[in-house]
């Protein structure tokens, strides 16, 4: 349940707001249903990486150039090792692991502070 509240709510405001429009919608939600820390944690990481995975790839696919391969090319500076990865998934890996780390810590944030909240009314 947690995990499609974020879904939607989380595309849905970063389709009208700033990219990390994210992170509030991870922290007032787990502040709301999350059980535990690592459940915050992982449902929300796993729901922002989805998100974001899901809409690049999308673009990827609507787009008429490949955006995916000239931003992987400023991140690899041309690096031979790295030639055979195609772009879209090495920006996928990149911001997939972004996401993964803003979304999570902020519904671990969430959490935290309903907990913290609760022992000081105590």
């Amino acid at each position: 349940m947690l995990y499609l509240l974020i879904l939607v709510a989380g595309g849905v405001l970063s389709w009208l707001g700033p990219w990390w429009m994210i992170a509030p919608v991870c922290f007032v939600l787990c502040w709301w249903k999350a059980r535990s820390a690592g459940n915050a944690f992982w449902v929300s990481a796993l729901a922002g990486i989805t998100l974001w995975v899901g809409y690049g790839t999308y673009l990827h696919l609507a787009a008429d150039v490949d955006l995916a391969g000239r931003v992987a090319g400023i991140f690899t500076g041309g690096a031979p090792a790295l030639s055979w990865l195609p772009g879209i998934v090495l920006v996928s890996l990149i911001s997939g692991l972004v996401v993964g780390l803003v979304s999570g810590f902020s519904g671990l944030a969430g959490v935290k502070m309903r907990a913290f909240r609760q022992t000081k009314k105590t």
